[in-house]
């Protein structure tokens, strides 16, 4: 998962890193408990992949807290419109948000003044989603061996799609296609399975996006190019992964949960204990199974720190791409 912010001068990765630094560790205080619902906002529409999952994790929690946990749903942007909207939240533990990978990209990209100190508190690491990329059924028969042949041999004649500009499957296929020093064209979809059916249609050579994309790999209609996965798919044993062929990158889209700035530590602490032994109910991870999704917990020293490392990922390859907003 790589400026300049519009505030005094400071650069845009101090103030982002700044905004996941954590809260001194202090003395937890197990007994708190929220005195009315609690509001989890998750920034993708309703009825998606990241809404079912953590519709499934919040209904497991809520036990642990005694109280409801609401979800609202404010799709857009990557979740920036989630923190910015966390900034302001009194800091009572009631006011949470999901944390999508892709928002410190977007905040990087948009160079949004976010006023650190402080503007979130890490909470945990919950989950992450698999990638790859596909191709037509028969249309490369090497697979990625080749479509980096024939790219090779029609420069900037074949094309890739992607959940849109700036997506995972946009940037992991522009680094694999630099460092193959090959060209071709980008095509944004407006969502994965739009670009899986222009797939499908001939308009687009390959589709890179989220695993869902390989309802067409098992209609027949297509074939796994390369998963991004550490190890391969059990759903898809075939499909080679990018470290096998060559690459030293993986690439997943992790998740986590976020409070507001500010927040007392033994209300962190009482809110990552019930969110982490929610984690471990049935329902949640069947949920997480039947979306191709994988666990990735981390602790709250751990996903502040991932977080961290992710900014200054980002802003590398934002460079190194030329990536505008």
């Amino acid at each position: 998962m790589e400026g300049t912010s519009l505030m005094s001068g400071t650069p845009r990765r101090a103030l982002l890193l700044g905004a996941f630094a954590l809260p001194a560790i202090g003395r937890s205080a197990r007994a708190w408990r929220p005195d009315g619902p609690l509001r989890l906002v998750v920034p993708f529409a309703p009825g998606g992949g990241n809404d079912v999952v953590l519709r499934a994790l919040a209904d497991a929690t809520e036990p642990m807290l005694g109280q409801e946990i609401v979800i609202q749903n404010k799709a857009g942007r990557a979740g920036v419109g989630a923190i910015a909207a966390l900034a302001s939240a009194p800091p009572d533990g009631r006011a949470l948000a999901q944390l999508p990978a892709a928002a410190v990209r977007t905040a990087l990209l948009e160079q949004l003044p976010f006023e650190i100190p402080g503007d979130t508190t890490p909470l945990l690491g919950v989950a992450g989603a698999a990638f790859g990329a596909i191709a037509k059924a028969g249309r490369f028969p090497d697979g990625w061996a080749g479509f980096l042949r024939e790219a090779r041999e029609k420069p900037g004649v074949l094309s890739y799609g992607s959940a849109g500009v700036n997506s995972n499957g946009h940037l992991t296929l522009a680094r694999l296609l630099l460092r193959e020093r090959v060209q071709a064209v980008h095509v944004p979809f407006r969502g994965a399975l739009h670009g899986a059916r222009a797939l499908a249609a001939g308009d687009v050579d390959v589709m890179a996006g989220p695993v869902r994309i390989g309802t067409l790999v098992d209609e027949g209609e297509a074939a796994w190019l390369h998963v991004w996965s550490a190890q391969r798919l059990p759903r898809w044993p075939e499909a080679p992964t990018l470290r096998e062929l060559g690459y030293r990158l993986t690439v997943t889209a992790p998740f986590g949960i976020i409070g507001p700035p500010r927040l007392p530590e033994p209300i962190a602490q009482a809110l990552r204990d019930a969110f982490r032994a929610g984690m471990r109910d049935e329902a949640f991870r069947a949920a997480l199974d039947r979306n191709d999704m994988t666990e990735d917990y981390r602790d709250a020293a751990a996903y502040a720190a991932f977080l961290a490392e992710s900014a200054r990922m980002e802003e590398m390859l934002i460079g190194r791409l030329g990536l505008q907003p």
